[in-house]
Parts: structure tokens; sequence; C-alpha cells
């Protein structure tokens, strides 16, 4: 047809036309920035948004922080991206978020509930109201969680619980994908994620049992095969991508008890200590960075939690762990936990402090000497802390009148939450005082104190009588150490 129509312009003596060059429109320039914008309701003065981010070409995450103005607004731009981040962003407290070149985001939050108030309008914005629903419901719903709604079942019962949970998500998921599609990177980490969530509920379940029988639990063959197929990093935690950060930071811990550690808890020197720790770990992990990072966690939260007990067994650990650790970022805190703890041994004096009262009075911890003191670090949104109430009153009932201070200190960093707890749980007692030390700046920081509830014996002449002191809840335990330190006169 075109031949045609050439050929009849031909005939009837018209001007031959040429047809027009064709061109190429040029392809549109990808998009390399995404904006994130919005409103942080009870911001306080300096407030910033930080956002930690994962870079391909850096071992480590980074952290950006953005001011947050008088009226709560903000603005965040993020250039030079080349493909979708997941991130933890933070005003206050932190929560993932999955942000794609080119998104335009906008948000509205409450600094005092980040995680119910959090909202999200904008491109970009259905994946990240999906990922706040699901940390909302799953991921921080500690109180739900497998293994502390059925801890009672035998171990088959259990991995059926956790599957179940499992799937729970995957069908909210698969809810939210019905919606609207969300990206195939975000749905593949977010499974990935689910397989390492079921994962440490399996093991944290093991490890429930191990500390409530005071022995190895009895679990069947293949229990723990699950180490084989989750998506444990290598590269270990400074590297990880924020959206396992949490899970993964868990797990340290519940590997750490389930596999190196004693029902007790607390390591004892014993001949090849060391080999048979790395031995286990290696076993597990391969020749990891991660292995070496739990392995350092261990030693540190042994130090820590218990530095007049384990000294001599995680000192004879040190020499193996600093000839093959490979994190030098993790050697330098386990040098510092071995030296900032050689001054909390048994008989050394107690760190001295200062903290605000319930009154608002500043207290001083001097104050107290020539009695018992019973130490007790906690938070207010602490279950562990504060499922030993019931026996913390009969405990301080028992010593009514006599040489002892039951010394509460909160690390709440809110001073209402912390004095409404003390008011709902009746903690308050005429032989009791209760101290505030916001984000564990002062006094849970001296004595090194990383896990909760924390305990201490302090005795009448000012020195530390007991670290890692029996809990209320351990009746005659802890009735027995006070006896035998208010027996020891000035």
């Amino acid at each position: 047809m075109k031949r045609l129509y050439y050929l009849l312009l031909l005939v009837c003596g018209c001007t031959t036309v040429r047809p027009a060059a064709v061109t190429t429109a040029p392809e549109p320039a990808l998009p390399t920035t995404a904006i994130v914008r919005g409103t942080i309701r009870n911001a306080v003065p300096n407030d910033t948004v930080r956002l930690w981010r994962k870079v391909a070409d850096q071992p480590q995450r980074t952290q950006l922080k953005f001011p947050v103005a008088a009226d709560g607004s903000f603005e965040m731009r993020l250039t030079g991206l080349n493909e979708a981040l997941d991130a933890q962003l933070a005003v206050g407290n932190g929560l993932t978020v999955y942000i794609s070149p080119g998104d335009s985001l906008t948000l509205t939050a409450d600094r005092k509930d980040l995680l119910e108030t959090l909202r999200f309008q904008g491109r970009g914005a259905h994946v990240n109201n999906y990922l706040t629903q699901a940390q909302r419901h799953f991921d921080y719903d500690f109180g739900n969680l497998p293994e502390n709604q059925h801890g009672a079942a035998t171990p088959t019962e259990f991995v059926q619980f956790a599957d179940a949970y499992r799937q729970r998500q995957l069908d909210t998921l698969a809810a939210w994908q019905a919606k609207a599609p969300l990206p195939a990177e975000f749905v593949a980490l977010r499974r990935q994620l689910l397989d390492l969530q079921r994962g440490l509920s399996i093991l944290r379940y093991a490890g429930n049992q191990k500390g409530q029988k005071q022995q190895e639990p009895e679990l069947p063959a293949g229990y723990f095969d699950f180490l084989k197929t989750i998506p444990l990093p290598a590269e270990g935690m400074w590297a990880v991508r924020p959206v396992f950060m949490q899970t993964l930071a868990f797990f340290h811990g519940a590997y750490s008890y389930m596999f190196l550690l004693p029902p007790s808890g607390q390591l004892a020197a014993a001949p090849g200590l060391a080999d048979k720790l790395y031995a286990r770990a290696t076993a597990d992990l391969g020749e990891t960075v991660l292995r070496d990072q739990v392995i350092g966690e261990l030693l540190m939260g042994q130090l820590y939690d218990h530095p007049t007990t384990t000294r001599e067994a995680v000192g004879a650990v040190l020499p193996t762990y600093f000839a093959r650790a490979q994190d030098s970022m993790y050697v330098r805190s386990v040098r510092q936990a071995w030296q900032a703890t050689a001054g909390l041994q048994t008989g050394q004096p107690a760190p001295a402090f200062s903290l605000r009262n319930t009154q608002g009075k500043t207290v001083n911890l001097a104050e107290f000497k020539g009695k018992v003191i019973y130490l007790d670090f906690w938070y207010s949104s602490c279950r562990p802390c504060l499922a030993e109430a019931p026996a913390a009153e009969k405990l301080k009932k028992q010593f009514l009148g006599r040489d002892v201070v039951f010394l509460y200190i909160s690390v709440d960093r809110k001073a209402e939450e912390w004095q409404q707890t003390i008011r709902k749980f009746a903690l308050a007692s005429s032989n009791s005082v209760h101290l505030l030390d916001p984000g564990a700046a002062k006094a849970a920081s001296a004595y090194g104190v990383s896990s909760f509830p924390s305990y201490w014996v302090i005795g009448r002449d000012g020195r530390i009588w007991r670290g890692a002191a029996p809990r209320p809840s351990s009746g005659p335990e802890v009735v027995a150490v006070l006896e035998k330190a208010l027996a020891v006169k000035r």
C-alpha cells in the first residue's frame, strides 16, 4: 500500500515526498530521590528524626539525622538511590520502614506512642502502612508471641503453634497484597524475616524449658534443624539489613543460653571451656563474624550481669576470643567490659550515684550506709520485672523494721509512666525507695546493667556484697543472702 501511495504521487506529477526520519525519544531518567516529610506531635526541643540504612558498599549501617521544627514538621530528602531500601526510622523509639526511589511520603505520628500512631500517605504509603501494622500486631506484640502463649506445650505441639503464628503473618501479608501490589523484593525480605522469627521462637521455647527445669530439655530428633535453613547473616549485627536487626539481636541471647551456657545462665571455669564454646558455635554458625559477635556478646553479658561470679571463667576464654575474633568493634567492647567490671567484684566499694525520688528530691547512695541495700534495676514495661512484684511485696514485709532498704531504680525515660506503674502495682512501702535513672545513664551504667531485672546486695559498709543477687521470687535463697549480709556489722 505504501509503494502504491508513492506511485500515485509520481503519476499525478506531485512532488516526491520522503518519509520523515524516525527519532526515538530518550528513556525517561529513573528517579533517584525519595522524600519523607511529616509532622511529629509532642516533639521535644532539639528533636530529630533519625534514619539508619544499609549502603551496599559500606560494611556498617549509616545514620542520618533530620531536625524537627518547633511545630513538629520535618523533611528528609534521600538522594542517589538506585534501589529500594529498608531502614530504621526513629523518633524516640524506632520502627522499620521501606523506601523506594521516587517515593514521596507524608507521615504523622505522636512521639509518645510511635507504634500506635504512625500513619503514611502518598507514594510508597501502602507498603509502609502494612509494615507499621505488621510491627504493631506481630513484631512488637511480645505478649502474644508463641513462646509467651504456649510455654506449657510439648516440643512437637509448640512447633505447630510457631508454624500457625507464621501462617497468620503470611495471611496478613497476602491480604495486603490483594488490596494493592507490594514490592517483590519487600515481600521476599518479609518472608525471610518470618522464617527467622519462627526459628527464634522455637529456640526460645527450648531455652525457657531449660531455665524452668534447670536442666537440658528433652527434645525430638531434628528439633534444631531450622538453624541450617533460617537466614542468619554471616556478616553479623553491624552489617545486617535493618529489617533483620531486632530479631537478630534477640537471636544472640537465645542461642547463647541454649547452646553455650549451663542452665544456671552463668559460665563456670572448666578445662577447655574456650574450645568447647568455639566448637559448638562454629558448628552452627560457621567461621563467621556472626559467630564471633555471639560469643563476644555472651562474654559481655556474663561480665555485666554476673560480675562477681563469672569473671574467672570469662578470663579463661578471653585469650582465645581475642585471637580469633574478626570484629574489632566487639573486641573493643569486650575489653571495655572487662575493665569496667573490675570494680564490681564482691568487697569493692559500691558505685556511688545521686538520683531523684518520686517527690523530686535528690537521694544519694551514701545516705543508706549502715544498712543492707537490696538494689533492684527495672523499668515499667519490663514483664519479668513486674512479674516479681508479688514476691517483692512479701519480701519487703518479711524485713519490715529491720536494717534493710529496698532500693528500686527505674531506667524509664518518662517519669509519668514510672510513677503510674509504682501506683498500679503497689510497689511503694515504708522500707522501699524509688529512684529514676532515665535511659540508664547514671546508676545502671555504673553497675554495668545490661538486662532487666537486675539485683544487687550492698552491705552495711557500702561495699558490694553480692552481684547477680537472687530475685524476690527465689524465696528462701534471697532471704538467706539478706540475713547473711545483716549479720555482718560495720
